[in-house]
């Protein structure tokens, strides 16, 4: 007895099935692919500002910024303000991807999964489809697969997760970084100001000037 609610299965039906099915994946494609250079574009500052950075730190208090902080003499170096705008470079990307790319991708999905759970499954009569078993594996951190006796595979899943939430974690791990990154190198680049010697720069000179006997 046929389904009344999906269409008699016909060579033809098959035909456009498979059509959009394919073009369902070749959307989840598209956007999982702007997704990545998103996320390309954030890791390119990230490489960008701390290969400066380490080329300026050669260079010394040549680039440094003088200010008074709690009365004590603060340099903060050029390399500094470039991770920090790193960092907010790749808050902006953040954002891009996840309330852009990523909700675009996830609505593909939806939809993938949607149209091979009513129409794909009942053509093939498998347990999922492709875009149900890459978000099965996705979604789940210890996810398995089980060959029954008929030779078809059972999806096997535990604690459930998402790929968002991994994806917020590369972020938030990747920021947090760079913002201990930038506090170290403000503290390592101003030691000797707040614990050095108290002599005035006058009395250091002198005493980096050759040594001259008295008459």
């Amino acid at each position: 007895m046929v389904d009344s609610d999906v269409p008699a299965k016909t060579p033809d039906n098959y035909d456009q099935y498979i059509a959009i099915w394919a073009k369902a994946v070749d959307t989840q494609m598209h956007f999982n692919e702007m997704s990545v250079k998103s996320r390309q574009l954030g890791l390119t500052f990230v490489a960008g500002a701390l290969g400066v950075c380490v080329v300026l730190l050669g260079r010394g208090a040549d680039y440094s910024l003088p200010i008074n902080f709690l009365s004590y003499k603060t340099d903060i170096h050029i390399s500094v303000f470039l991770i920090l705008g790193a960092l907010l470079a790749l808050y902006a990307v953040k954002v891009l991807d996840l309330n852009v790319y990523h909700k675009m991708l996830r609505g593909a999905v939806s939809f993938g999964e949607d149209f091979e759970e009513n129409y794909m499954k009942k053509i093939f009569e498998l347990d999922k489809g492709m875009t149900q078993a890459v978000s099965h594996f996705s979604r789940h951190q210890d996810a398995t697969v089980r060959k029954r006796p008929n030779g078809r595979y059972e999806y096997l899943k535990g604690n459930d997760t998402t790929a968002e939430s991994k994806i917020r974690q590369f972020y938030n791990y990747t920021m947090w970084f760079l913002a201990i990154s930038a506090v170290t190198l403000f503290v390592l680049t101003n030691l000797s100001n707040w614990f050095g010697s108290n002599k005035s720069d006058v009395e250091k000179t002198q005493e980096r000037a050759p040594y001259t006997a008295k008459p």
